[in-house]
Formats: structure tokens, C-alpha cells, sequence
């Protein structure tokens, strides 16, 4: 998948969380900004990704080691990514009172994002690493296709939703109060 629709689906799933987890405002802004980092995390093993470009010390030994699509888009990475940030974030937290764990949740559903939307393109991804073998679904989509757009144009969608949905339902009830006058 592309940078923009990496980072939609990851707003997605961040908004998705919000909601679940019946997050409070405030708290919500850290997990989604969390959300968008994840979403961009795992290319950081290819040197010409959006954050690969920006971080190339770290980006180009993952590269040489790895390669594109490997550790970073496995299972192992996601529980290592959610052991570390859990692990730097309790202590954080204990010296700066803040909502920094929210930022910990927002990056471990957005880097879930990132491989499940990879899982969805041709390329799919080796979640099995070290075994080499590349997982995808049934029925995949090319990156940059009319279908990714689509998904981009649903993901933003279904995010504004999520987020009228539980900071402001009144909304939504609203909206529709309104389509059933005009439609009658």
C-alpha cells in the first residue's frame, strides 16, 4: 500500500480503538497520533519509504540485514514493537504523568494497520519470520490501483464516523433525523 493510505488505515484503526476503548478526548489525540506513526513503522526496512528517507541510519542496516517485507512485517516484530514500547512507556509514565501509554496503544494498532493492508497486496507478508514464506489473502489489489484509492476514500470515511460516533452520537442522530425529513 501507499503512504496515504497506510496512514488512513492507521486513523482508522486508531479511531476504531478510540472507540472501543471508550478513550477520552484528550487521550485520544496521543493514540492517534501513535496510530500514525505505527502506520508508517514498519517500511522503515526500505530506504526509499516516506520514513525510511527521513531516518536512513536506522533504514539502511534494517534494509541490508532484511531486506524490504521482512522482520518488520512479521508477527515477531509486532510483539517485540508492543514489548518495547510497553516497556519504555511504564517508565515514562512514572516520571511524567502523562498519557504516553495512549501513545503505545496507537502505535501497536497502527502497525498492525500497516501489515494487515500489506497482508491485503500482492507483495502480502512473511508473518512466519524467519521463515521467508509470504502470506496474503485470497483476493489482493495492486498499491496505487483504482481499488486503493477506494479503500484511502473508505478509510477517512469510516474514521469520521468512528470519531462523530463517540464524541458526538448527537450527530449522527441528528443527520439522520434530517435525511428521513428530506426524504419523505
Amino acid at each position: 500500500m501507499m503512504v496515504p493510505t497506510h496512514l488512513a488505515a492507521g486513523l482508522f484503526s486508531g479511531a476504531g480503538a478510540v472507540a472501543w476503548l471508550q478513550v477520552p478526548p484528550v487521550p485520544t489525540v496521543w493514540l492517534l497520533l501513535g496510530a500514525l506513526i505505527g502506520a508508517l513503522l514498519p517500511d522503515i526496512d526500505h530506504p526509499k519509504s516516506w520514513l525510511g528517507r527521513r531516518l536512513p541510519l536506522l533504514s539502511l542496516p534494517l534494509s541490508a540485514i532484511f531486506g524490504h517485507r521482512g522482520i518488520t512485517h512479521s508477527l515477531l516484530a509486532v510483539v517485540g514493537v508492543v514489548w518495547a514500547l510497553q516497556q519504555a512507556l511504564t517508565q515514562w509514565n512514572a516520571i511524567h504523568h502523562g498519557h504516553w501509554h495512549w501513545v503505545g496503544v496507537g502505535v501497536a494498532v497502527g502497525y498492525l494497520s500497516h501489515l494487515l493492508g500489506d497482508f491485503a497486496t500482492h507483495g502480502g507478508v512473511p508473518w512466519l519470520w524467519p521463515f521467508k514464506k509470504r502470506f496474503s489473502l485470497p483476493l489482493t489489489f495492486r498499491s496505487g490501483s483504482w481499488f486503493e484509492r477506494m479503500l484511502f476514500f473508505a478509510f477517512g470515511t469510516g474514521t469520521l464516523y468512528l470519531l462523530i460516533l463517540r464524541f458526538a452520537p448527537w450527530a449522527l442522530h441528528d443527520a439522520l433525523a434530517l435525511w428521513q425529513q428530506l426524504s419523505t
